[in-house]
């Protein structure tokens, strides 16, 4: 059964590997012609984490291959190697998670007709990416009792705020209550 999962997660990343570099290619322009500082920073910082998750993908993917080819040793939890192949997923979930984020920033900001469109078609492809492997990956992750703890779940606990980026209302603002100043050790100290 995992090999069917592992041929998913392989289709699923280099699917993904293929929207970030096509995002990546959109975001070169808008940096290299930024009209300000804030605006070159802005699109450099997620250029840079998409950089990054391509570096990592270009080890898991092969990775992936190794099991698919039965090179990997078995599917256990004292196996190395299938080991660091979980890891790998479980980061690249969190990956996949951050680059659909990314792609929702970048819908705010590009109006025009043609990236719109790309844009939502990248998303609406990822989104269901995450939603596979998140899925999956918790069934892996239970099967093979590896103790992982993924330290991510906290963006999952009330709700995939994912699935609600196109409907969300601005959230109205918190009252500011002033909060009522406390002595302690070192505000008594005196100089």
């Amino acid at each position: 059964m995992l090999k069917d999962e592992l041929t998913e997660f392989y289709n699923i990343f280099t699917d993904t590997k293929k929207d970030i570099e096509s995002f990546m290619a959109m975001l070169d322009p808008v940096i290299n012609h930024a009209n300000d500082d804030h605006e070159r920073l802005y699109y450099h910082h997620i250029y840079e984490e998409e950089e990054q998750r391509l570096s990592r993908l270009a080890e898991m993917i092969p990775l992936i291959e190794t099991f698919q080819a039965g090179k990997g040793g078995d599917f256990v939890p004292s196996n190395n190697t299938f080991n660091r192949l979980l890891q790998e997923l479980n980061l690249e979930k969190f990956g996949l998670h951050n680059f659909v984020e990314h792609l929702d920033l970048a819908l705010f900001q590009f109006k025009d007709a043609e990236r719109q469109a790309k844009l939502s078609e990248m998303r609406s492809a990822n989104h269901k990416s995450y939603q596979f492997v998140k899925e999956k990956l918790a069934g892996i992750n239970a099967r093979f009792d590896t103790g992982y703890t993924d330290p991510h779940a906290h963006h999952d606990e009330h709700g995939d705020h994912l699935d609600h980026h196109a409907h969300a209302a601005p959230a109205a603002k918190a009252p500011i209550q002033k909060t009522k100043r406390s002595f302690t050790v070192g505000s008594l100290i005196s100089k």
